[in-house]
């Protein structure tokens, strides 16, 4: 615990850095605000599962496509500049939200085109965000700056649902888009004061330029690697997508209304801040992948037994656990993966990291969403749970077999 405090201490002592994540908190607790406020908002006017999965799918589905040509653009120019002006155009969309949503106008097909451009936004972004941490911290630190990152990213998850399930109790949705659409431009307006700040990693020795393709095609090439991202793959489209159905399980599962939706993403956020903080560091490579595994194993038990329990409390309890095992796994996937890419493929890279990330809870919600309706939400969890269980052992068994070369791309 000592080593761990002294290492999250360097690195927030890396001043661009302090203030990169004081903007960013302020961005993803408006991030979490706005999919609070859009998930009860379609919630109350359908009363249904499948669109709930549907919203969630318009959101991330889009992300496939623009993420490939934000990995090129991050491998190009200034991840800073890439990001000022996405939000600004994030901002712009919560607003028209705002505006939509006071006049009576904000449909569950309206939201759907919001989302699908929302959607395309920030997975032209996320590459660049993904490589914010390699950017600002040393290699030394990168462990312990993800952490941070996610331990921000989660906290705002405490603090953004929480805001908004107020903020719809006493007002409206309209406030909440409205707030949301202010801590964008407090973002952009932080990244716009680093924007010069030069990279923290040294310099490596120049690969032969290659081309996307090229890039892909030896991401594919290596078990190891291609391996970790498949495992994100299966948790996007098995286990993850059932923090889309909150709405639903709040309502139905435990009737426990705004109040219930809140909470329920607060006990994910919390225990993903103790995933992260308490389960995160640099290890070697055996050592770093049975994390991965060990800890996808429990985010796929901790969904089956938070899905089978009619006990609020228990269930509480289940995703605390379930938020930990999560954030675990995929620090430690990112780590593993931006620790072994070269510096001027790392755009890339993390741009076909990041479309499977994305693309597995967008089928994932869908299909979750169908499911749910067609059955009940404890089958559907079940079974989600039990195929990711499944799906993070044969990975394991794939990537740890002997004959696998453990070395990087």
């Amino acid at each position: 615990m000592r080593s761990r405090f002294q290492d999250l201490s360097a690195v927030f002592a890396i001043r661009p850095f302090a203030i990169y994540q004081a903007g960013h908190i302020t961005m993803t607790i408006g991030l979490w605000m706005q999919r609070i406020a859009i998930g009860w908002v379609v919630w109350t006017l359908t009363g249904s599962e499948a669109w709930l999965g549907a919203i969630a799918f318009a959101e991330l589905f889009p992300s496939i496509f623009t993420g490939i040509l934000g990995g090129r653009l991050a491998d190009r120019i200034s991840t800073t500049r890439v990001m000022y002006w996405g939000q600004i155009a994030n901002a712009f969309v919560s607003i028209l939200l705002a505006v939509l949503h006071y006049s009576g106008a904000l449909t569950p097909g309206a939201i759907v085109g919001a989302m699908v451009f929302f959607g395309a936004i920030n997975g032209f972004l996320l590459p660049a965000r993904l490589s914010m941490a390699s950017f600002l911290a040393p290699p030394h630190l990168l462990p312990s700056a993800l952490a941070v990152n996610s331990t921000g990213f989660n906290l705002s998850r405490l603090i953004g649902p929480a805001i908004s399930a107020g903020l719809l109790l006493v007002s409206s949705a309209t406030i909440v888009f409205a707030i949301t659409a202010i801590c964008f431009l407090v973002f952009a307006r932080v990244l716009h004061v680093i924007r010069d700040v030069p990279r923290q990693s040294p310099a490596r020795a120049p690969m032969p330029k290659a081309g996307t393709l090229k890039v892909f095609r030896d991401v594919m090439a290596t078990p190891i690697i291609f391996g970790i991202i498949l495992l994100q793959f299966a948790q996007g489209l098995l286990l993850r997508p059932a923090n889309e159905l909150f709405p639903a399980f709040s309502e139905l599962a435990f009737d426990m209304g705004e109040v219930g939706l809140g909470a329920l993403n607060a006990a994910l956020g919390g225990g993903a801040i103790i995933g992260a903080l308490a389960l995160s560091k640099a290890r070697a490579t055996m050592a770093a992948l049975r994390q991965i595994f060990v800890t996808s194993a429990f985010f796929a038990l901790s969904l089956i037994a938070f899905s089978l329990t009619q006990n609020f409390g228990l269930a509480l309890f289940f995703l605390v656990v379930h938020g930990a095992s999560m954030a675990s796994s995929n620090i430690a996937a990112m780590t593993f993966v931006q620790i072994r890419t070269p510096q001027e493929r790392l755009g890339r890279v993390l741009s076909l990291y990041t479309a499977v990330y994305r693309v597995g809870p967008a089928l994932g919600a869908f299909l979750f969403g169908i499911t749910a309706e067609a059955t009940s939400l404890a089958v559907t969890g079940v079974g989600f749970g039990v195929v990711g269980l499944g799906a993070t052992v044969a990975l394991a068994i794939y990537i740890m077999r002997p004959s696998v070369d453990k070395e990087p791309i």
